[in-house]
């Protein structure tokens, strides 16, 4: 059931929020669709998924790859991410520091979806796939 899955709009709210808290120097959104863009590649990718914790990945992964907003994607990203998780109920138990975290966060693209899913169940996640600082 994709019912818990955020809409794009709602998608778009939470980058609009984003943009007003920070005041972000580059705003607004880069493409000219970005509803179908991310219905297409996050929302219908996400829905594939039966378990709450991969359709977390793919929201993760695939907002940020999107990349339908100037600035912020990941930030985005992150915060629509937990914003369903908590819809459902889930709340992680990261292993990592805040900054460990963020790194995983900013290079989501280097995990595959299972171990993102993995990450979102039980904390934990193969750290030194991380680059150096």
């Amino acid at each position: 059931m994709t019912d818990d899955l955020p809409t794009p709009g709602e998608i778009i709210t939470i980058h609009e929020r984003i943009d007003q808290r920070y005041g972000l120097k580059y705003e607004g959104i880069r493409i000219a669709a970005p509803r179908g863009m991310l219905r297409r590649e996050v929302i219908e990718p996400a829905a594939e998924y039966d378990d709450p914790y991969h359709r977390a990945a793919t929201l993760l992964f695939g907002i940020q790859s999107a990349h339908v907003f100037e600035d912020a994607n990941k930030r985005t990203a992150w915060t629509a991410t937990m914003e369903y998780l908590e819809r459902t109920e889930i709340r992680p138990d990261f292993q990592q520091d805040k900054e460990t975290i963020e790194r995983i966060i900013r290079r989501a693209g280097l995990f595959e979806m299972d171990e993102l899913a993995a990450w979102f169940e039980t904390g934990e996640i193969d750290e030194s796939r991380l680059p150096e600082h």
